[in-house]
């Protein structure tokens, strides 16, 4: 039998140590409390309220935030305000406007998401095609209300 050495490492040991040294600033755990600003490293929330949150590394469960700025960010049956970051995975939230580099979601309700990639499910109430639209349709109604009300006037 091929036995390993009690001495050897696993690799994935020595990725998780690489990464958490990556991390900048304090581990930070917010629990059934609202608070106005959280700054830290690795940043966990559960059943918490906060108005601005700065993270390395974020755990959101059952939590909301009125404005977010993280690398990484793991949201369950959370809602954010504004989100930016890197690599974002939502179960079961929602968002008012997020911009992220990848996006990996389930039952994610996002009001305008501008993203890189994104995996899952989503709805967006606004995308940048929509908003376009939407824009295009705006122009249109005004400048056929300017003529109306030209031509009134006159």
């Amino acid at each position: 039998m091929n036995e390993q050495s009690s001495d050897a490492r696993n690799p994935l040991d020595e990725a998780a140590d690489d990464l958490s040294a990556g991390l900048t600033g304090d581990t930070v755990e917010v629990k059934d409390s609202v608070v106005e600003e959280v700054h830290g490293g690795q940043v966990r929330m559960v059943n918490s309220a906060a108005r601005s949150l700065r993270a390395s590394a974020m755990d959101m469960r059952e939590s909301a935030v009125a404005t977010a700025q993280v690398d990484s960010l793991e949201m369950h049956e959370s809602v954010a305000g504004a989100l930016a970051g890197k690599t974002v995975t939502v179960h079961g939230g929602m968002v008012g406007a997020m911009a992220a580099e990848t996006l990996n979601a389930n039952e994610t309700t996002v009001g305008l998401l501008v993203a890189g990639k994104v995996e899952g499910t989503v709805n967006a109430f606004l995308t940048p095609a929509a908003a376009a639209a939407f824009g295009a349709a705006f122009a249109l109604t005004f400048a056929l209300l300017r003529l109306v009300f030209r031509r009134r006037s006159k």
